[in-house]
């Protein structure tokens, strides 16, 4: 246990590093961020929220909304280095197992990607929390992070990862994009296309963000129109966290899977060039 857990952590700590160098990320993240910011502070749909923390609430997801696609998008390809030839091989001679390694890269990016990403939150939370004398909107602040900014991220990159081993990793950035709005934005009251939109299935947190951060005016709260829609609460909170948990871990596997196979197919092609080789 103790050797898997220094695997872990030192992948975590080498990708950490590596991800806060490259351009890619803050080139995708800082302008998302900004403009939630900029909507969050300038959209009716939060300052017209009377409560200072479902102001902050509401907030939250439009945060999540916007800057946690751009986290998908930074971090696509941070997997393809395991199926890299001669760095995968490398990899490989180590002592810790595969998944390890790869869990270790992701709880790296996204420690590094998220950061900006919380400070915003908990800074909206704080000013709001001086502003109205209360400390209410800054434990939302706290809340919306670690329960609808941390699990809709991790999801997205996940996801995002996992295109970025099967296509080309411009294209994949790309369809995250695409993939997240109308998981998170495009209702079949909009568009007439099956979507995630307003269902507990949606990785946005919106059944969160009303249960137990205070905001409205959301699809979880209004598009109440099938059991896979039910009306918001602490308990389709929970289901919805779950789910969107589960499905992150079940990208993370078959990621894995498409790793493994990429390896031995460079497995194979190795021992065919050998045998060729000898004759």
């Amino acid at each position: 246990m103790s050797g898997t857990w220094s695997a872990l952590r030192g992948s975590a700590w080498y990708e950490a590093r590596m991800a806060a160098r490259g351009r890619v990320l803050w080139l995708s993240l800082a302008p998302l961020t900004a403009l939630a910011v900029l909507l969050a502070l300038s959209s009716p749909a939060v300052m017209g929220v009377a409560d200072p923390a479902g102001r902050v609430g509401t907030a939250v997801l439009v945060v999540t909304t916007f800057a946690v696609v751009g986290v998908g998008v930074a971090l696509a390809g941070r997997l393809t280095q395991h199926t890299r030839p001669g760095l995968a091989d490398l990899l490989d001679t180590t002592p810790a197992r595969r998944t390890t390694r790869m869990s270790g890269v992701l709880a790296g990016a996204l420690g590094v990607a998220l950061a900006p990403v919380f400070l915003v939150v908990l800074l909206l939370g704080a000013v709001v929390a001086v502003q109205a004398g209360q400390v209410s909107p800054l434990v939302v602040a706290v809340v919306g992070a670690l329960t609808v900014v941390l699990p809709a991220a991790v999801a997205i990159t996940a996801f995002a990862c996992l295109l970025g081993l099967l296509l080309p990793v411009a294209l994949a950035r790309v369809l995250v994009v695409a993939a997240w709005f109308w998981a998170t934005q495009l209702s079949p009251a909009v568009v007439p296309i099956p979507t995630p939109t307003g269902t507990v299935l949606s990785p946005l947190g919106g059944y969160q963000a009303v249960a137990w951060l205070g905001a409205r005016g959301i699809w979880a709260d209004r598009d109440q129109s099938g059991p896979l829609s039910p009306a918001a609460s602490s308990g389709t909170a929970v289901l919805n966290l779950v789910l969107v948990l589960a499905c992150a871990v079940l990208f993370f596997l078959a990621a894995r899977v498409v790793v493994a196979w990429r390896a031995g197919g460079r497995a194979t092609g190795d021992g065919v060039r050998t045998k060729e080789g000898v004759q």
